[in-house]
């Protein structure tokens, strides 16, 4: 059985189902925020036994071939008892931390993933070039960084919104006071060029280039895609991120600067691709309901 994790109808949830209905392979989607009002999980740990019921559906954890990870809903308990969020949360993260690499991907993995810092870090280590880069919350290491590049963009750490220019106003000594206090920020050198979108499913890479005019192409309704094939060595570099940051797969964006170079921005476990196929007829959903299928 290969269970895929998000809402039933969820574009990226239906193009794999719709592959799967095509390779007659059995699935279930697994929609979290269900439990514990609708499904339920049962688990013995002195056995290990994991028993999911979805939609009147009984499954064994252990029966479990593989599952798509589109997204984790939070458990609604229908209430405003801490304890019940708690509780709801921790005996979903077992059923998920307990199915490993069948999932694709990993809670770790995707745990990995909201420690965007780190996951820059890992990257540059590869010796994948990566913007200019400050993390964190310090005004004075803030307008120094500001000082040295000519134009920044700013954005959350954990990612969940768009990346902006930063002005002058930004650097107001009140504004920077107020929001410093209450969260880091990342900043990055803007890299003048285009963006590049790869998706590693296994050991195949599909890329286009996103043509958009404006700062953070999800912002832009009218964006072009042009599929393109990466340099080898850019090509190579997106299998290594893939498998130093314990990826089954993975959606990378990249900046192409005016000289051809490529500056890794981020490696996303769970990217959107549905308008990606439908705009560049890409397989993404086939490839990745076959790695469901291998797994």
């Amino acid at each position: 059985m290969i269970l895929l994790m998000g809402a039933k109808d969820d574009a990226q949830i239906l193009s794999v189902a719709t592959q799967l209905d095509a390779m007659q392979q059995e699935y279930s989607v697994f929609d979290s925020s269900a439990f514990p009002q609708i499904d339920t999980i049962g688990y013995q740990p002195q056995s290990g036994d994991m028993v999911l019921k979805i939609g009147g559906q009984i499954l064994a954890l252990a029966d479990v071939k593989s599952m798509y990870w589109r997204n984790y809903l939070a458990p609604n308990h229908g209430s405003d008892n801490p304890i019940a969020h708690k509780d709801s949360v921790s005996l979903l993260k077992s059923v998920l931390n307990e199915l490993g690499a069948r999932a694709k991907n990993s809670a770790a993995a995707v745990h990995f993933h909201q420690e965007k810092p780190r996951q820059l870090a890992a990257v540059a280590k590869l010796g994948v070039k990566i913007p200019a880069t400050y993390v964190g919350n310090d005004p004075l290491a803030v307008r120094e960084f500001c000082q040295q590049h000519s134009e920044v963009i700013f954005k959350p750490v954990t990612g969940g919104d768009y990346a902006h220019l930063l002005t002058e106003e930004h650097l107001s000594v009140e504004h920077l006071n107020k929001s410093l206090r209450q969260a880091p920020v990342t900043l990055q050198r803007f890299i003048k060029g285009t963006n590049i979108r790869t998706y590693v499913i296994g050991d195949e890479v599909f890329s286009a280039e996103i043509r958009s005019q404006h700062t953070d192409f999800r912002t832009d309704g009218e964006i072009e895609l042009t599929v393109i094939e990466l340099p080898e060595h850019i090509r190579q570099q997106a299998l290594a991120i893939k498998t130093t940051l314990g990826l089954a797969w993975t959606g990378i964006d990249w900046r192409r600067d005016m000289q051809g170079d490529y500056y890794f921005l981020e490696a996303n476990p769970s990217p959107m691709f549905a308008n990606f196929e439908t705009y560049t007829g890409l397989p993404v959903a086939r490839h990745l309901a076959q790695l469901l299928i291998a797994a």
